[in-house]
């Protein structure tokens, strides 16, 4: 983040107007915002052959769990990461929109104290629909 800083604030160094001491545009704030998009892993392939209903469950929940484990990793590994907007995808075509939203660092560590990977997600600002337990597409 320092070098993040220093790079904003050369781009601030906009020319002098000659003859002003310290005549220069001021950083007050900076804010640093990812957005990332990713296709979601299909289920365990010993999986694929339970009933659809059981594999539709079994897709959900390894889709909230990686979802929830990804946005926390995100802000472990990048610790001046202030939000981060995602879109995950179906795995397979048409890869469809099945989870939105954007998650800022507070409101994905105020959520750690919930059980439920799925109600941690929509905590934190996710959005996603289920019918019947399956995932369905937002678009």
């Amino acid at each position: 983040m320092k070098r993040f800083r220093r790079m904003v604030t050369k781009a601030l160094a906009v020319g002098s107007r000659g003859f002003i001491a310290n005549d220069v545009l001021l950083l007050s704030k900076l804010s640093t915002q990812v957005q990332v998009e990713w296709r979601t892993r299909d289920v365990h392939p010993w999986d694929r052959n339970v009933p659809p209903d059981q594999r539709a469950e079994l897709f959900r929940e390894q889709t909230l769990h990686d979802t929830d484990a990804a946005i926390l990793r995100f802000f472990q590994l990048l610790p001046d990461l202030d939000a981060i907007e995602i879109r995950v995808l179906e795995p397979h075509a048409p890869n469809r929109l099945i989870l939105a939203g954007a998650v800022a660092r507070r409101d994905a560590m105020a959520t750690r104290s919930l059980s439920s990977p799925g109600m941690r997600l929509k905590t934190m600002g996710i959005k996603f629909r289920t019918n019947g337990g399956h995932l369905e597409p937002l678009d």
